[in-house]
């Protein structure tokens, strides 16, 4: 009995550290836009909610070309957020090569 319960916990926590596969490995190309929160005298500079929205008081600040993965766009999306302190935050669109 503390077998199958062992065996089962063991399967359960395998599935769990899987990695994400939902995610193809193809590169598509990026416009890059980077924005910073508006800065007011009552609080911090904010760009958005948690789901990163782009308030429309904020500040637009530059424009690059990337070639990423959905997973890496993802990743630096979260990352320029959170290491700014909420301040700066990446938009990207997808552009269409020909």
């Amino acid at each position: 009995m503390r077998w199958t319960f062992l065996m089962a916990g063991l399967v359960v926590f395998a599935w769990g550290c899987k990695k994400d596969s939902s995610d193809d490995n193809t590169v598509y190309n990026w416009k890059r836009d980077l924005y910073r929160g508006a800065i007011t005298k009552e609080g911090p500079a904010l760009v958005g909610s948690t789901d990163m929205v782009i308030a429309p008081n904020s500040v637009y600040v530059s424009t690059d070309f990337v070639a990423l993965t959905e997973s890496q766009k993802n990743k630096q999306k979260d990352s320029i957020y959170r290491a700014s302190g909420r301040m700066f935050a990446y938009k990207y669109e997808k552009v269409q090569t020909k």
